[in-house]
């Protein structure tokens, strides 16, 4: 019921088609041409001169050229799946581990609560995106940077390294949060009744926090890949690239980073420096679908928001008309009429 109310509301399906549609589009390119995105041939003008790269969208329609004279369009539509679905699978290792960690800690560990509560609200004034690049920096940077023949980790190694770290480095603050949650619940009155009648642990969660819980971890992970969204883009102004990178000469005969994945933080962070230049199309681009990626979230947040928010009234005004069928009548009316 909710799945079909989720997608018959205009922002939350906007957001989600927007989603679907790059990581869709991205994978159907991967299944017919891989990742390859060919460089292109010289364009001339109409004088039959030729012109030299990188090309504005003017030129070489719709997004133009970077600075390997490559069809930024196809870069964008390659980096999808790995910038999208690095986020989705960041969001899912996050969010269901500390579902499950912050029914521990509330069950079992309530007596240390008053010990792991502060170092975990200490922590989180540490900016995770320094945490994050100080953790990363010599596996996805100085590493290859220092020893480029003898060092080990290939892309698959620096990809999980990334994940790992990038999931790891919330879990405490999302397992506190969860575990709050389950303190708020455990404090409504109907769960002194469970008590009363000997309701087990088990009780407790399938029965009295799943319901309440389930809309809160949809809420929770829409906002995680909001967040981990824009981590990935401060990163990769920070040259931490999804999959890591290596040097490779442009047009402009400059050694630069590339991306060895074109996922769009590798895409934002080897054109930031063209922001200053007489190109900085090439820099805006990546910052631009970043910025429709998150606002798509956002847009799937507020629809999410909705549709909890009408079927809480919904169920409240059930509730309260059971309640009114017993208006106006007598203590054994009902006894009478049976």
């Amino acid at each position: 019921m909710m799945l079909m109310k989720l997608m018959k509301n205009p922002p939350f399906l906007t957001g989600f088609l927007f989603l679907f549609g790059m990581l869709a589009i991205s994978l159907v390119y991967y299944a017919g041409w891989g990742n390859e995105v060919p460089k292109l041939d010289l364009l001339k003008n109409e004088e039959g001169d030729y012109i030299s790269p990188p090309y504005s969208p003017a030129e070489y329609p719709p997004l133009g050229t970077d600075n390997f004279n490559r069809n930024v369009l196809l870069l964008i539509i390659v980096g999808a799946k790995y910038t999208i679905g690095s986020a989705l699978v960041i969001m899912l290792c996050r969010v269901l581990p500390s579902v499950v960690l912050g029914l521990v800690v509330h069950f079992y560990f309530k007596r240390f609560r008053k010990i792991i509560d502060p170092i975990v609200d200490a922590a989180n004034y540490f900016p995770p995106t320094l945490l994050a690049f100080l953790l990363l920096n010599w596996m996805m940077l100085e590493g290859e940077l220092f020893n480029p023949a003898d060092f080990p980790y290939d892309f698959s190694d620096k990809l999980l390294f990334y994940l790992v770290i990038l999931i790891i480095i919330s879990i405490p603050s999302l397992t506190l949060l969860f575990s709050n949650e389950y303190d708020k619940i455990m404090k409504e009155e109907f769960i002194d009744s469970s008590k009363v009648l000997g309701a087990t642990k088990r009780h407790y969660i399938m029965n009295h926090i799943r319901p309440f819980i389930l809309p809160q971890i949809l809420l929770v992970s829409i906002r995680e890949f909001m967040i981990i969204m824009l981590l990935i883009a401060h990163l990769g102004v920070l040259k931490i690239f999804i999959g890591g990178a290596s040097l490779d000469t442009d047009v402009f005969n400059n050694q630069v980073f590339v991306s060895l994945s074109y996922e769009w933080s590798g895409l934002l962070g080897g054109w930031w420096q063209y922001l200053w230049t007489t190109y900085p199309w090439i820099s805006f681009i990546p910052v631009v679908f970043f910025t429709l990626t998150i606002l798509s979230a956002k847009l799937m947040l507020i629809g999410a928001t909705r549709v909890l928010e009408t079927l809480g009234q919904d169920k409240r005004e059930v509730h309260k008309g059971k309640v009114n069928t017993f208006d106006g009548k007598g203590p054994f009316d009902f006894v009478h009429k049976a």
